[in-house]
Parts: structure tokens; sequence; C-alpha cells
């Protein structure tokens, strides 16, 4: 008879192949759609919003998720093509056309609905505009994916090795204190080292919004965690095999990219 311990280790070498194959298809594209800009960085950016809005009103509405969905999606695609022409009261006004239809429709979560399509729009319109739209937009997202897959990684590694105390338990389980402060040291480690390739100096300013931008994409992804435990789902949907949804690798994307403008655009923060 077969040992508990080996069927663990059966279903994680069965989920491991599907991730691995997963990621060597996704990589690539999003690497090549980040290299060569647009159009190709909003193709990528608004198809992969479109998906994370689905999965969203999927657990608030489950009943209406396809009809909010396609009002989303192309509210969400008229409002990049207006940011690329500077139409900026038309982008916020599609973008409220998009969240109302949410908001209207019958169901004790559709103001959350709501919420979740003006949340991933403000992100997808953030990414669009850093990109595209700023003399250093290859720059800028490059640090911010490193960024924040430094800050998952650094989480996860200080928390294992440290434990300690939960830093939201009610939330997250596994996340604690140390595994915050370690993903802040990784996420200015890569602030620093982007600075010094690309300028040879470290800005104190860069550093420390790396250390800020690490805590935003924590909360981020405790965001997600509250709100896939308050639908009592595991995964927000099974469109990437072996990783879940796209809400549940994108999240810290989603909070970061957003708090990354306001500093860029209102502060003036430059990586050069």
């Amino acid at each position: 008879m077969q040992s508990s311990e080996a069927r663990r280790q059966e279903d994680t070498n069965s989920g491991l192949k599907p991730r691995v194959i997963s990621a060597l298809v996704m990589t690539p594209i999003a690497v090549a759609a980040v290299w060569f800009g647009s159009p190709y960085f909003e193709f990528l950016v608004l198809l992969f919003s479109v998906g994370m809005m689905w999965e969203w009103t999927r657990m608030c509405v489950p009943g209406h998720v396809n009809s909010i969905s396609i009002v989303a999606g192309v509210a969400l695609a008229v409002a990049m093509l207006l940011l690329t022409t500077g139409e900026y009261p038309f982008v916020l006004l599609s973008v409220f056309v998009s969240a109302a239809t949410a908001a209207l429709r019958p169901g004790k979560d559709r103001f959350l609905a709501a919420f979740g399509i003006v949340y991933i729009s403000c992100a997808a319109l953030a990414a669009q505009w850093l990109r595209s739209m700023h003399g250093d937009g290859l720059l800028l997202i490059m640090w911010l994916f490193f960024l924040v897959w430094a800050t998952d990684t650094g989480a996860y590694a200080f928390g294992k090795a440290i434990g300690g105390p939960k830093l939201a338990p009610r939330f997250s389980p596994k996340k604690t204190w140390a595994g915050l402060i370690g993903g802040m040291l990784c996420a200015m480690v890569i602030g620093g080292l982007i600075t010094y390739f690309s300028s040879n100096q470290i800005p104190v300013s860069i550093v420390l919004a790396s250390a800020v931008l690490a805590i935003v994409a924590q909360v981020g992804d405790l965001g997600e965690s509250a709100l896939k435990r308050h639908f009592k789902v595991k995964d927000s949907s099974h469109l990437i095999p072996g990783h879940g949804g796209l809400l549940d690798r994108a999240d810290g994307m989603l909070s970061v990219f957003p708090v990354a403008f306001v500093i860029v655009y209102f502060i003036g923060l430059s990586l050069r």
C-alpha cells in the first residue's frame, strides 16, 4: 500500500510538470512584449486584465460574469486607446461605465465586483503609461517586474528559514513578518542593482521606493488572499495549468503598478 508521504510526493511531481511547462510558455512571451513595447505590451496587458476581471467577477457575481467581463474588457480597450491620445477625462469615464455595469447588477457582492474592475483597470492603465509613455519605460517596467519577483522570492525564503510571528494569519497563515522584511531587503537590492548598471550610481530614493513597493506588493498579495478566503476558493481560476489563475500570479503587480505610477508621475522618481 502506498504511504501518505509517497502520495504527497507523487502529487507534487505531477503538479510540477504543468507548472514548468506553463512558465516556459509564458515567460518568453511576457519578456518579448515588455522588450518590444507598443503595441505588443498593451495587447498583453489588455489580455491579462480581461482574464483577471473575468476571474474577479466570476467570484463576485457568477451569474453575470460573461456579460460584465465583455463590457469591462471593451471599456478597458477603449480607455487604453484614449490614454495614448491624451483624452484623460474620457479614460476615467470609460472605467466608470464598466464599473457601473457590475454595480448595477443584482447580488450582494456587486460592489466588490465593481471595485475589482476599477482596481484592475487602473493597474493596466498605469502599466501602459509607465512602459509606453515614459522615456525610460523599458527600464521602469523591468525594475517593477524584478522587484515583485524578488519580493515574492525573498518573502518565501526568509519566512521559511526564520519563521516567527505571522504577518496576517486571518488572510494568509503562511506569511510572516520575517518574510516581509526579507522581501523588502531583496527588493532594495534589485533597485540598487538596476540603478547601478543603468547610471553607475545607487540613489537612496530608488532603494527606499523599492522597499515601499515591496510592502505594496505584499499588501496586494494579502488582498487577493482575503478575496479568495471570502469566497472560499483556493485559486482564482484554473486558466494557467499548475499555477491557478491570472490573479494568483499577478496580485503583487496589480497593487504595485498604480503606486509606482504615482511615485514616478507626481514625485518625479527616475532610475537614471
